[in-house]
């Protein structure tokens, strides 16, 4: 049995400032912390549940975040980006039997977290696919379902839960935080890796019940901060501007709207 791993930090217990979240930031040490401990409890709920191989995408900013010494032995880190349009999932294949996305966070234009945000904090207000609005959970579970491999659990923030809830009521979540205005109420963090360690056992666990499903085509909207980026991007083969802020693309290959993103 394989299961893949991706980590954010924005979703991770207790975080709620941009400055926990970068490396050379007082705090940003006890948040890495805090995201491995979380890693490392999906990790040994897949364990748990007979899992036999696990690899792990570090998916924060540089790509190296986790501490590796304190995941368990039988884990593989992807650090680093090669730069593949799977991006946040890159290395996974249809060898796998189970996505898990650990400290996700609620997407651009929420107000699920004060760090909400989709790929780009600087660029991208917010993005859209097949008519709904797409955070970085709904990218990368797209991706997973275009070569059949289901996402089974997932923690973060409870806005980004809720989505999750409404895009596969099946998925075992963990809801680590609420976030109000600047502020977030977050459970005790060793409570959160308990309740992620039995929700990822409780997934694999159950993986013939998940089921995977692939569209037919993909219309992407991505509305800009800045009109100047819509300009631009308008000039990418196919892609149209269709607002001040905004461009269209469309396709049939899920592989082309991970292209285009990773451009961005």
């Amino acid at each position: 049995m394989r299961i893949y791993i991706s980590a954010d930090i924005e979703g991770v217990t207790g975080i709620s400032t941009w400055e926990e979240t970068l490396k050379g930031n007082e705090e940003y040490n006890r948040f890495r912390e805090q995201m491995t401990r979380e890693v490392a409890a999906a990790c040994q709920g897949a364990i748990d549940a007979g899992a036999e191989y696990i690899i792990v995408k570090d998916a924060h900013e540089d790509g190296k975040n986790l501490i590796h010494s304190m995941l368990p032995k039988e884990v593989k880190i992807i650090s680093g980006w090669s730069n593949h349009p799977y991006n946040m999932v890159e290395g996974l294949d249809e060898s796998f039997d189970g996505v898990v996305f650990v400290g996700y966070h609620s997407g651009g234009s929420s107000n699920g977290t004060p760090l909400a945000h989709t790929l780009s904090i600087n660029s991208i207000r917010s993005i859209s696919i097949n008519g709904k609005k797409a955070d970085e959970f709904l990218i990368y579970a797209y991706a997973a379902h275009h070569i059949g491999v289901p996402v089974i659990a997932v923690s973060g923030d409870g806005e980004l839960i809720r989505r999750v809830r409404s895009f596969d009521s099946n998925i075992k979540t963990v809801a680590v935080q609420e976030g109000f205005g600047g502020a977030i109420v977050s459970i005790h963090p060793d409570l959160a890796v308990s309740r992620i360690q039995k929700a990822v056992k409780r997934a694999v666990e159950s993986l013939s019940t998940f089921q995977t499903a692939k569209q037919e085509n993909y219309e992407l909207k991505v509305e800009f901060k800045k009109h100047q980026d819509a300009y631009k991007y308008s000039f990418y083969p196919k892609a149209e501007q269709i607002g001040e802020y905004t461009i269209r693309y469309v396709s049939n290959s899920y592989m082309d709207i991970l292209t285009l993103l990773m451009f961005m």
